[in-house]
């Protein structure tokens, strides 16, 4: 009866021995439930990248005149509150004095709530000719004392100028030349932090041939495909090649996503959508790269610009990619197991149960 007894302890504590092991790794890796499964994740809950920055614009609607979206300090909590420490306020258009007056407005709430903002000025849709090069030049100047004074975090020098020359009286070569220029001026007026500037996307070869002189950082603007066409790993090379050029330290994206078009035209699916974005986060990581800014928020926040790129759509509702893919860009995914309930009651009433 003795000997009984004890096997039957010793199988009540090895019982209990597995099952705590159970419930406290269950405690430690979160799971998402799928029908009968779930995806056992290893960290202590979703956890987002550190290195993830979020594109937005401060106007909404495409309305205009341009006015300050009433919904834009309420978007800078939302991304502060979610981890999204950097964002880039846009690059606006050196010729619309509205369009500054805004972003200046939008960059000094986004700053009050402590936000690290990224900002400068641009072509947007004009066209750069030798004659108007002067002004754009000395805009920047003025947009760059204006971000010293005013708390801005990194500099942005402009945004694919190269396509935006007329091609006659100025090439996208002399604008490599221009802004490399303009850019050791900009030195010695903003040093808050880093410069940068983000280079049209056939203009790669060129800048790496020319070198980045005194832009702290070379950016650039990466997506899968867009306009229907998703073949190659092309933006794979083009983060590679960033990454052998200029180094970690000096480069990074200043706009990713799976379409340059539009969400809808890469996948109607959010699920696989979300998917693309893990994949190419996954990849930005690896690279040793340490920030990309996703593009972009808010779906109808930019002027006169197509829609369909938000992690917030027109509706209000969040695609799948803010969970699925932005706000678990930190968790390693690993192993699925069938969902299940257990309960044994065991002596002096100690019951386990794992849900």
């Amino acid at each position: 009866m003795r000997k009984t007894n004890i096997i039957i302890l010793l199988i009540l504590c090895l019982t209990l021995l597995l099952l705590t092991t159970v419930c406290v790794v269950n405690a430690i890796i979160p799971k998402i439930t799928i029908g009968n499964f779930e995806i056992q994740e290893n960290a202590e809950e979703p956890a987002m990248w550190s290195g993830l920055g979020m594109n937005l614009f401060p106007t909404s609607d495409n309305t205009y005149p341009l006015e300050l979206s009433p919904s834009f300090g309420e978007w800078v909590d939302e991304l502060l509150a979610n981890g999204f420490t950097q964002l880039r306020i846009g690059v606006t258009y050196w010729a619309e004095p509205s369009a500054i007056a805004i972003a200046k407005s939008a960059i000094t709430i986004a700053v009050s709530k402590g936000a690290e903002v990224i900002w400068g000025v641009g072509s947007g849709a004009g066209t750069i000719t030798s004659a108007n090069w002067p002004d754009y030049r000395a805009a920047i100047l003025a947009a760059a004392q204006w971000a010293q004074d005013n708390g801005v975090y990194k500099f942005q020098l402009g945004n694919e100028e190269e396509v935006h020359v007329d091609g006659t009286t100025i090439t996208g070569a002399d604008m490599i030349v221009n802004i490399k220029a303009v850019a050791t001026e900009v030195q010695e007026i903003f040093t808050n932090g880093n410069i940068s500037y983000s280079y049209g996307w056939t203009y790669e070869d060129d800048w790496i041939a020319a070198g980045r002189g005194d832009i702290d950082i070379i950016a650039f603007n990466n997506y899968i495909g867009g306009e229907g066409y998703y073949g190659g790993d092309g933006w794979k090379t083009t983060i590679d090649n960033l990454v052998a050029a200029f180094g970690v330290d000096h480069t990074y994206l200043t706009e990713f996503g799976p379409s340059y078009s539009a969400l809808e035209d890469y996948s109607t699916d959010e699920a696989v959508q979300a998917a693309a974005v893990t994949e190419m986060i996954e990849y930005i990581k690896s690279s040793g790269m340490t920030r990309a800014i996703f593009f972009c928020y808010y779906d109808d926040s930019q002027p006169f610009g197509p829609e369909g790129f938000g992690v917030v759509k027109t509706d209000g509702n969040y695609r799948l990619l803010w969970n699925q893919a932005l706000l678990n860009s930190g968790s390693v995914k690993s192993i699925t197991v069938p969902a299940k309930t257990t309960t044994i009651s065991l002596p002096n009433t100690i019951a386990l149960i794992q849900n």
